[in-house]
């Protein structure tokens, strides 16, 4: 009767157990509206985003570059320049070499200017279209071409060179105007210099039907080895060729 008696037992221990477990449900209710005060709370802890960008700000700020001593600045002007072999705005020096002023680039270019010249180096600093950049001397042009031979298609003919010219010297000038004095059509030729960047439209007239007008680009300067438009022969100069 004992092991009987101990079955009982053993089923009596479950009831009891279970209204703590009956208790459970009103527990996790309460846990619910814990959840939904959290819910509610939530709009305070969406302060946590505004905190993220000025932690990417902050890692967006990059140290300046420190810019090279004194002694070194001629030789790092010079290095650039020559491996650039394009025209180099004294802005964009100031900045690769994490300088604060153009002063210190322009006195350096001044500086290097005389000093190869007065070395008879084969190669000089030329100003062009607002930079500068680093050109062979013209007495040895002739052994340069040797070397370097431009495409046929990269010469301009005669017909070109006088629409250019025209646009050069009358900026900004209407295709009219261009007709006008060669005498004869330059819609053609217009637009081969504006495919090559020589030429842009610069805007329109206020003449009937608002034509357009031409000017010249940074790569005509560039091209012609010129510093700006006022350094354009003179028209009468012209005239004496």
């Amino acid at each position: 009767m004992t092991d009987d008696e101990t079955k009982p037992s053993d089923d009596a221990v479950p009831p009891e157990e279970t209204p703590p477990e009956a208790d459970a449900p009103p527990d996790t209710n309460t846990d619910t509206d814990t959840d939904t005060d959290t819910d509610t709370d939530t709009p305070s802890s969406s302060d946590k985003p505004t905190a993220k960008p000025k932690a990417k700000s902050s890692k967006k700020e990059k140290p300046a570059w420190k810019p090279p001593p004194p002694e070194r600045l001629e030789g790092a002007i010079e290095a650039i320049l020559l491996v650039s072999g394009d025209v180099v705005r004294p802005e964009r020096l100031r900045d690769i070499l994490g300088l604060d002023s153009v002063l210190p680039i322009r006195e350096a270019v001044t500086s290097i200017t005389a000093r190869w010249e007065k070395a008879g180096l084969a190669f000089e600093l030329e100003e062009v279209g607002g930079g500068v950049r680093v050109v062979t001397r013209p007495e040895y042009a002739e052994y340069v071409a040797r070397l370097v031979k431009r495409p046929a298609s990269d010469k301009l003919s005669r017909a070109l060179l006088e629409t250019l010219c025209i646009v050069a010297y009358k900026q900004p000038v209407a295709r009219a105007e261009v007709e006008r004095i060669r005498g004869v059509q330059a819609g053609d030729g217009l637009r081969q210099l504006l495919e090559r960047r020589l030429l842009k439209v610069v805007g329109r007239s206020d003449q009937p039907g608002r034509p357009l007008l031409y000017g010249t680009t940074q790569m005509f300067l560039t091209a012609f080895g010129l510093k700006d438009l006022k350094d354009l022969p003179a028209p009468r100069d012209l005239q004496r060729l």
